[in-house]
């Protein structure tokens, strides 16, 4: 093989690697939706029929749309159907999905996710909605 065989597959296979580090970023979300815990719902007394009854408060959440860039490791975001985690991370909601990890890990078929699995940026969620807790800040993702 000449040296300038050589130079030509080093050049093509540092462009193949560089495209495909440009399109697993474009994979990355710009925003993510944050959960925040709202104050409690406060205790209530309903009439059932039956007699008086004492409800307990609920927890209730919301959603805030962030810049990827502003989530701090910790932090819970909702991972929609047809969206990746903006950042490698946990799922800690009792949902069970499936993610589509073909961009990363060359999976060819969806890997379901429970509570506790790991989950990476670049993966696609392809079933439930699910709540991710962020594990790596920005720039440190796989």
């Amino acid at each position: 093989m000449s040296n300038a065989t050589g130079r030509y597959l080093e050049a093509y296979s540092k462009r193949r690697t560089a495209d495909a580090v440009n399109l697993l970023g474009r994979l990355r979300p710009n925003e993510a939706l944050l959960l925040e815990d709202q104050e409690a719902a406060p205790e209530t007394i309903s009439n059932n029929g039956k007699g008086l009854e004492r409800e307990e408060p609920s927890e209730v959440m919301r959603t805030e749309t962030l810049r990827v860039d502003m989530l701090e490791v910790g932090d819970v975001v909702r991972v929609v159907t047809g969206s990746s985690p903006p950042s490698d991370g946990t799922i800690v909601s009792e949902e069970e999905t499936a993610f589509d990890e073909f961009p990363l890990m060359g999976e060819s078929k969806p890997v379901t996710k429970r509570e506790g699995d790991q989950e990476f940026a670049g993966t696609i969620n392809q079933t439930k909605a699910v709540s991710v807790r962020v594990d790596m800040g920005n720039g440190e993702t796989m």
